[in-house]
């Protein structure tokens, strides 16, 4: 008789993987038993174990009079730029969308604020100024800011590293869903290093406390951690997904496709009739530090370019330290933006219920930027700029930061 010795396989490195408690592993929730509270979180809002925090709430014996979703719903069903509609409830908890099918569905009504007297927020966010969470949070500060009471933020790390990147976006042109408030491309904050910066920018006097994260650098990224990590929204599977993204969101403001209807989202560009071979060698010779790009076709089910077969890369991230997205993804579409031409290629459509702006003008959101992308200015001319808006942004934000690098 044979016998076979199976060996126990572990992903590699498992065991070197670092501990992380984020704020709600570290609240005590029962601190709350005798207020009445409002949350604003989602699927993302579990502690390590994968408890929810309604869940835990509830357990602890927290009077939870509403919990507030944002875009994508409670559960990540909805797509982008979807109508949320109605929620189910969640432990026998109302449920309110603040993502419908306006512009006004995106603040909290003023009667939900008869409700609670203290608000928590949970929710995973990506680190990029175009997700739309930190947007929420702010338009919910506007709110509580005119009917004053306590905002406790339980912390998540910011899940792509403390690096910043990009320019701070001029609200006084650009201001939209995807860029609400001043705020850099790749911002390096976390939610509640955010709050503390737009509580301060606006002078809110509203009480604000902040539950922390322990155990996190700010050089480092998610995966390193023991902790779950759960896509943040339909289309944000992995971490490296989301270190693109403060490039690869700038697609959205274009017709390509950035893999919305596919297994990739966010790692692939593409359009219809490129031969991705030849794209393949065009962007080889950008010589773009950290990426390597794959020829590939592919066919969205849904949203753009729907069951039509693309040409395009997939786009590898290969060296997370020394990536830029931003600056990558700005000369990636400029590639494809001389083989395809102008005609069609910039997306005309509404763009987060702005109708007036272009979305690539929202996204790229710094005038400097929005000229230099139009008239085709060189890698080098970008990147000095961006240089120095990075230089301000830094002397900006690190009053508000938290954590320490290492």
């Amino acid at each position: 008789m044979l016998f076979l010795k199976i060996a126990k396989m572990n992903p590699p490195n498992d065991t070197m993987k670092k501990k992380l408690f984020q704020g709600a592993d570290n609240f005590n929730f029962s601190l709350l038993k005798s207020r009445k509270t409002a949350l604003i979180v989602n699927h993302t809002s579990v502690d390590r174990n994968g408890v929810s925090t309604v869940e835990k709430m509830v357990a602890s014996g927290v009077n939870v009079t509403a919990v507030f979703s944002l875009e994508h719903g409670y559960f990540p069903v909805a797509q982008d730029m979807e109508n949320v509609g109605k929620e189910n409830k969640i432990w026998n908890i109302p449920v309110f969308s603040l993502y419908g099918d306006s512009v006004h569905s995106l603040k909290p009504d003023t009667s939900f604020f008869d409700m609670f007297d203290v608000a928590v927020y949970d929710i995973q966010d990506i680190g990029s100024r175009y997700y739309t969470y930190l947007a929420s949070l702010a338009m919910f500060m506007d709110e509580l800011h005119k009917h004053p009471k306590e905002l406790i933020i339980l912390d998540r790390i910011n899940p792509i590293g403390g690096t910043v990147e990009g320019s701070v976006l001029d609200d006084s042109i650009y201001k939209s869903f995807v860029g609400y408030f001043p705020l850099i491309h790749r911002h390096g904050l976390t939610s509640a290093e955010v709050a503390k910066y737009y509580h301060s920018l606006r002078k809110y006097d509203f009480p604000l406390k902040i539950e922390v994260v322990t155990g996190w650098a700010r050089d480092s990224f998610m995966d390193e951690y023991d902790y779950p990590w759960m896509p943040t929204s339909p289309n944000m599977p992995t971490v490296d997904a989301a270190v693109l993204y403060p490039g690869g969101c700038l697609l959205e403001g274009t017709e390509l496709s950035e893999g919305r209807g596919t297994t990739f989202p966010f790692s692939v560009a593409g359009f219809p009739g490129i031969d991705p071979f030849i794209l393949k060698k065009e962007l080889d010779k950008l010589k773009i530090e950290g990426l390597t790009f794959i020829p590939l076709e592919f066919r969205p089910m849904f949203q753009k370019h729907a069951m039509k077969r693309c040409g395009g890369v997939y786009i590898s991230l290969t060296d997370r330290s020394v990536v830029k997205p931003l600056r990558a993804y700005i000369s990636i579409i400029q590639t494809f933006r001389k083989m395809i031409g102008e005609s069609g290629f910039f997306r005309t459509k509404p763009y987060e219920f702005i109708e007036d702006i272009p979305a690539i003008d929202l996204l790229l959101g710094e005038k400097t930027l929005v000229d230099m992308f139009y008239n085709s200015a060189t890698e080098k001319d970008i990147d000095e700029h961006l240089k120095k808006c990075e230089k301000k942004a830094d002397e900006i934000f690190k009053q508000f930061r938290i954590y320490q690098e290492k």
